[in-house]
């Protein structure tokens, strides 16, 4: 029977990180409200791997789909979503699934990856530059892999993929060997809210963050992993930085934020804008990488 699971049980994280999560410091845990849906909902417990030794030279990030299609990637298509295929530690995730399921596919395939291998698909947010690819990839990966997905946006992911094994988000968890989530990061957007969540890899010379749109603010994104995660290294944050129509003055008080949070590393793409890539090129020189469609990120 295909199952929501709503992951309401804390999960083990170090103990110097422990003390400034802010999830382990609330009484109630946010539910998602499922009602009249006609489908169960399941609580259950995600088993956490205790961190130890992560990191090697297969360790990479490479971008399946983008609004920004990489340079000489003619074989590829672009949606105009995003989509990261991330092998770390002996596993697969998919972050994000772009805007359309064929080209997701067929992108995977040209890249000489194989979809097949994915173990966890990550949506970051429930729009339609995240999501629509789901779809395809699950088919493509024999419906095996887990969607994780931020709490509020559970039901309406799991109506559209009625046969995927959905998990609603709902603390911060690791989803595989050190790979976690931090929870859902809500705000209110436009007639609404929206949640957004984020991928944190962790290994011993620090954490690469992986985000989607970064709705809630890159630096509100980046003191949120370091809530749960403590002063460690933030070695890599690539993704969109939604950062579109925004100041130059802003920008520039972000990058310095930025800098001034330890950030040593910028993977910009998506939704960033073409005004806040050509200051964060300038400002941090050869510490933005390549993160087009196409590009791989060793880490």
């Amino acid at each position: 029977m295909t199952q929501v699971r709503a992951i309401a049980g804390s999960c083990t994280v170090p103990d110097q990180e422990r003390r400034s999560n802010p999830e382990e410091r609330r009484s109630e845990v946010r539910s998602p409200l499922w009602r009249n849906t006609g489908f169960a909902v399941f609580f259950g417990l995600i088993i956490c791997l205790s961190p130890g030794a992560a990191g090697s030279s297969a360790d990479t990030i490479t971008v399946i789909d983008n609004h920004l299609p990489g340079k000489s990637k003619d074989e590829l298509s672009t949606k105009g979503g995003l989509s990261a295929f991330v092998e770390y530690n002996g596993g697969v995730i998919l972050f994000d699934t772009g805007g359309e399921s064929g080209s997701l596919v067929e992108n995977i395939r040209n890249l000489g990856l194989d979809a097949a291998r994915i173990d966890a698909i990550v949506v970051s947010h429930n729009h339609w530059d995240q999501v629509h690819g789901l779809p395809g990839v699950l088919s493509a990966t024999g419906m095996k892999a887990k969607v994780y997905v931020p709490a509020p946006a559970g039901e309406s992911i799991f109506l559209q993929n009625p046969q995927a094994d959905v998990i609603a988000v709902v603390k911060p968890i690791s989803i595989l060997p050190q790979a976690w989530l931090v929870g859902p990061i809500e705000l209110e957007y436009r007639d609404g809210t929206i949640a957004e969540q984020v991928l944190v890899l962790e290994s011993t010379d620090g954490l690469a963050v992986i985000v989607g749109c970064s709705h809630p603010g890159i630096v509100s994104v980046v003191e949120r992993v370091r809530e749960v995660f403590g002063h460690r290294r933030i070695k890599l944050v690539a993704g969109g930085f939604h950062l579109r129509g925004t100041s130059k003055d802003e920008i520039k008080e972000i990058s310095l934020r930025l800098q001034q949070l330890g950030v040593k590393t910028l993977g910009l793409s998506h939704c960033t804008g073409d005004a806040a890539l050509k200051i964060f090129r300038r400002e941090w020189g050869d510490r933005v990488v390549a993160f087009d469609q196409g590009d791989s990120v060793g880490f």
